[in-house]
């Protein structure tokens, strides 16, 4: 093929991708990312873990979803012709499995097995039989989490991820013309490297130095044990959120603030817990004894019944304990509704404040 057929060739091709973006592509990415935005939520995950004295877990520290750049499709078709015999055609798009790709960022390895069976029995979404997950982690590290049902392989970069192709469930598409997706999984420390392994272009058939080949075998090796640590941390901290003995006089800290929250009729998510920590303590409620007066009577149901009454919904934890942290100390049972209707105008408008400066 000439030079100028092959590019007339290509923009078809192109003119087909940008269609096939528009109509397939895009709709299905809305749909993932309103299922991360879910997935983000802390209340999301509550029904995981049934200890009312521990936090939700909260796994997912962000999620990225992106549409395969175009002259990315071209260059890949090019690359690898065995896996694309139809060359440059609607044929290859759908044959393609990371036209469309998500990322799941975790805080830690216990976050892997949450996000696992999330994407094993979540409604929206369906893992493809005939490519079942593979994760790039250390067989041993796989049992250890219970998902030794999964394919351990292995990179000489030490790359280190679980990638799934799944199909998104889309309103109104066939399922014949779902395009597959790629989801990969990691940890925060294994984002980091995977980041800059692409930002130096480390390739393992790249020839490179032993010297080079060395350092990045030595620091995934290092990533590997700070993810064990950051785990082990995380593991210990729930066991005393779960076993912490508390008394009226203790101050609130990380590992005895759900235990009182689940006693007076909420909870909270592990990665809000500074942060409500700090809007108490602002408040003068510093104490297991100064959160219990605050919550004392009935305002949790109060708090309740006013988001029902006023905004169609029950609050989330976060709102709760912010109202409670309005409330205060010293109230009249005739006030507490008037401030929660005043804190929650309040959150409002910061949320209405926090769109116009994004």
């Amino acid at each position: 093929m000439n030079r100028i057929a092959k590019t007339k060739q290509q923009a078809r091709f192109l003119a087909d991708y940008e269609e096939y973006v528009r109509t397939v592509l895009k709709p299905t990415q809305d749909v993932l990312k309103r299922i991360f935005r879910e997935w983000k939520q802390p209340d999301y995950w509550r029904r995981t873990d049934l200890h009312s004295r521990r936090p939700a877990p909260t796994p997912v520290q962000r999620a990225l979803t992106r549409v395969k750049r175009p002259e990315s499709v071209l260059d890949k078709i090019y690359r690898k012709p065995d896996s694309f015999p139809n060359g440059l055609s609607r044929d290859s798009m759908l044959a393609m499995h990371d036209t469309l790709a998500g990322r799941i960022v975790t805080y830690f390895l216990s976050g892997f097995p949450i996000i696992d069976r999330e994407l094993h029995s979540n409604s929206d979404i369906e893992i493809v039989d005939e490519d079942p997950p593979v994760a790039y982690l250390d067989p041993r590290l796989l049992s250890r989490l219970g998902m030794s049902h999964l394919d351990s392989q292995y990179k000489e970069s030490g790359y280190a991820s679980i990638h799934y192709i799944v199909k998104v469930r889309i309103p109104g598409m066939e399922p014949s013309k779902r395009p597959c997706v790629e989801i990969q999984v990691r940890t925060l420390a294994e984002d980091i490297w995977g980041e800059v392994e692409h930002l130096l272009g480390y390739k393992p058939n790249k020839k490179t130095s032993f010297a080079v080949r060395k350092q990045f075998e030595i620091i995934a090796s290092q990533l590997a044990a700070i993810d064990e640590h950051f785990n082990f941390l995380y593991d210990e901290l729930l066991r005393f959120q779960e076993e912490v003995e508390i008394a009226d006089e203790d101050p609130l800290n990380a590992e005895n603030l759900p235990a009182v929250l689940a006693e007076v009729g909420t909870g909270c998510a592990q990665r809000e817990i500074d942060g409500l920590l700090k809007l108490l303590v602002s408040r003068s409620i510093r104490t297991i004894r100064d959160l219990r007066t605050a919550a004392a009577g009935n305002v949790v149901e109060v708090i309740r019944h006013t988001y029902r009454n006023h905004e169609g919904r029950d609050p989330v934890n976060f709102e709760v304990v912010a109202c409670l942290a309005a409330v205060g100390l010293s109230h009249e049972p005739a006030e507490v509704e008037d401030i929660v209707r005043a804190q929650i105008d309040y959150l409002k408008g910061w949320e209405a404040l926090k769109k116009e400066i994004r």
